[in-house]
């Protein structure tokens, strides 16, 4: 039962992670296509202020069970500095790319992810299954990416770094939860804390926190509406990543994307009219898509045969030892006492000489002939000791 729980919670947060992040890249490639909402840093900035008070003051109402800030959390700076550089990243490219487009480059996040993660966290070697599963997924990416270069080039390069940047922000969550005994919402609480600062001077410096006082489309409200669902989306994709990492793995959140990328490119053909679906764009597509089956195939199989392991495991431990129980055998040639007759009164010679008697139990007169026998033997063993050792006298 416990297992069928943990299956249940790891499919249910993955499931929320695609979700969450494909109707965030879809709303974003709104507000930046045909909204013109270049302020990319500041829904950064106000992405991770929102998520840092509202666990703030869920923490001080004893809502969650979070530590207070201290310099033990800092171990999460590194996983801070990565999440930073991987939205940025990730605004840029979708600032230069078409949708479908960005989707096809992040289809390659699974490889990058299982080639850091061998290095990082070593680990072993995957599977030949995961490995085949991963080598469709990115030769589908290729051939998509192949059917498609009337891109930006700037969109293209942050477009690479993005990937490589995730698959290492990934892997990290991955050795974090491993080496640290704190939960993924204490991963995001320490990062939030740490990242809105720096994400504020970068707003003023790039001088959104200015110039979107002076944007038009705020007298939209569609606009208005598109710009706070992403905030509070973006919340909630952050905690969905970090879930999905610590339960499942860096390589099954990376698959996720892949798989809710198709409802993604879908989405991003119909909507935004910036990609012309040629026969190898689709074609990559396709193959990408049996790729992502293939890993999904591969995992349930994995899952299965390690729960049935754990469920082996647990009955043996349960059983018990092979083996008949130990037994007394009865004695040979009648040497011990027969069941259920008495034991004989047995008589010991204590320090000085002294006679103890164990016949308390019996009568009187049996007692009392008993110690007159003892005290005669006791007698002619010590007049024999005192002879041999006498010594006798030369002629």
């Amino acid at each position: 039962m416990d297992v069928l729980k943990s299956h249940l919670l790891g499919v249910s947060v993955a499931v929320a992670h695609g979700v969450f992040s494909g109707s965030l890249n879809i709303l974003l490639k709104f507000l930046i296509s045909n909204y013109h909402f270049t302020f990319l840093t500041l829904i950064q900035f106000l992405t991770s202020f929102t998520a840092a008070v509202t666990l703030e003051t869920l923490r001080r109402l004893g809502r969650v069970q979070i530590p207070a800030f201290n310099m033990q959390l800092s171990k999460f700076a590194s996983v801070c500095i990565l999440s930073t550089l991987q939205s940025t990243l990730t605004l840029w490219s979708l600032r230069g790319l078409s949708l479908p487009m960005y989707v096809v480059f992040k289809r390659c996040l699974p490889l990058f992810t299982l080639s850091i993660g061998v290095c990082v966290l070593r680990n072993g070697l995957p599977s030949p299954g995961v490995v085949t599963a991963v080598a469709i997924t990115t030769g589908g990416a290729v051939l998509a990416g192949a059917g498609d270069l009337t891109g930006d080039p700037f969109g293209y390069v942050t477009g690479v770094l993005a990937v490589i940047i995730h698959a290492s922000y990934l892997v990290l969550i991955q050795k974090t939860s491993l080496d640290s005994e704190y939960g993924p919402l204490t991963a995001q609480y320490a990062i939030t804390i740490m990242a809105s600062p720096v994400l504020l001077v970068c707003s003023v410096i790039s001088m959104d926190a200015f110039n979107m006082w002076s944007y038009e489309g705020w007298k939209d409200p569609p606009i208005l509406i598109i710009f706070i669902l992403c905030i509070f989306i973006g919340c909630a994709m952050n905690f969905t990543t970090l879930h999905c990492t610590y339960i499942n793995s860096a390589v099954t959140t990376s698959f996720v994307g892949v798989v809710k990328s198709i409802a993604t490119i879908t989405v991003g053909m119909l909507a935004f009219k910036d990609v012309a679906p040629t026969r190898l764009f689709i074609g990559g597509v396709a193959v990408n898509t049996v790729g992502s089956i293939t890993y999904c195939v591969v995992k349930y199989f994995e899952s299965k045969k390690k729960s049935l392991y754990e469920d082996l495991e647990k009955a043996g431990s349960d059983a018990p030892p092979p083996g008949e129980p130990y037994k007394e055998k009865p004695p040979l040639n009648g040497d011990g006492p027969n069941p259920g007759s008495e034991p004989e009164p047995q008589t010991a010679v204590g320090s000085g000489g002294s006679v103890e008697s164990a016949a308390a139990s019996q009568p009187v007169g049996d007692s009392l002939a008993g110690v007159w026998r003892s005290v005669r033997n006791l007698q002619f063993s010590k007049k024999e000791t005192l002879v041999d050792n006498m010594e006798v006298e030369s002629p």
